[in-house]
């Protein structure tokens, strides 16, 4: 089952996150979902989870490449990722505009040659990582048979070392570098909330001739800071997001990212598929 067979020319998917409870709802909902999102590292430790592909064509979703890093994965990271692209016959790439590994804290201390995190955690955002990720975009491009795209990830705290918005840390990737936009909204909104800009006003800003794929989820406040909530439901503010962007960009999918919890009511999921669908329809 492949994606661009599923999907006309010209109009837009809309996919689900791989979840605990995604192979029942797509048993109990045929035909909502047209595709699935599913994690390298998912695939890669579990493989059983390949099968997914029998119900709806998969996309892959990384966060392991580490773009806006200086210290890469080991080699055998990416081999895995292309040999995983090969095998679920997504149309692209998805990885996060971040870094999961970094030089060590206190040299000669740390039990590894790098610091390894366990989240992709927002870059420096400056003009010298700017150039490391498009650098690094180039290379990594030319190691994948289908187009690699990038998420900007959730900003909550300023970063030190920083010279320049997140809103401009993007642009300046995406212009540069020409690759495809993964923007998740949520994440946008988190950034807003957390950094005091207007949501609406900077994501006009976004070059959004590179967007390929939307992503909506949930979020949280805790002690005053906005976090990413995959347990959770979009909220309106979301929403409007998604319509301020459809007036100036389509994009070729739309994923929901309804995959941390098992206990999201089924009806509002599917009434924020078909929501979706008319946005999309009417845009």
């Amino acid at each position: 089952m492949k994606f661009a067979g599923r999907i006309p020319p010209g109009q837009t998917a809309i996919g689900l996150a791989s979840g605990p409870c995604i192979r029942g709802f797509i048993e109990r909902h045929p035909g909502l979902v047209d595709y699935i999102e599913v994690p390298f590292e998912l695939l890669r430790h579990s493989p059983a989870t390949g099968s997914l592909g029998e119900l709806a064509p998969i996309v892959l979703h990384c966060a392991s490449m580490s773009v806006a890093g200086f210290v890469p994965p080991p080699e055998g990271t990416f081999e895995a990722i292309a040999l995983e692209a090969e095998r679920s016959g997504t149309p692209w790439i998805g990885e996060h505009l971040a870094f999961i590994t970094a030089d060590p804290l206190e040299r000669g201390a740390a039990l590894h040659d790098a610091t390894t995190l366990t989240y992709t955690v927002c870059p420096q955002l400056s003009e010298e990582v700017v150039e490391q990720a498009c650098r690094t975009l180039t290379d990594l491009q030319a190691r994948f048979a289908v187009p690699l795209i990038v998420e900007n990830s959730p900003q909550y705290f300023p970063i030190p070392g920083s010279t320049m918005s997140i809103v401009d840390f993007v642009t300046e990737v995406h212009r540069r570098s020409g690759i495809g936009m993964l923007l998740d909204l949520t994440h946008f909104k988190i950034s807003s909330l957390n950094m005091g800009f207007d949501a609406q006003e900077e994501i006009a800003r976004l070059p959004l001739e590179h967007l390929v794929e939307l992503h909506v989820s949930g979020h949280d406040v805790q002690v005053g800071t906005a976090w990413d909530d995959h347990a959770g439901l979009a909220d309106e503010s979301t929403f409007e997001l998604v319509e301020t962007v459809l007036a100036r960009a389509r994009p070729r999918a739309v994923t929901f990212e309804y995959n941390w919890g098992p206990d999201l009511p089924e009806d509002i999921v599917a009434a924020h598929i078909e929501r979706m669908r008319g946005m999309l329809a009417h845009a």
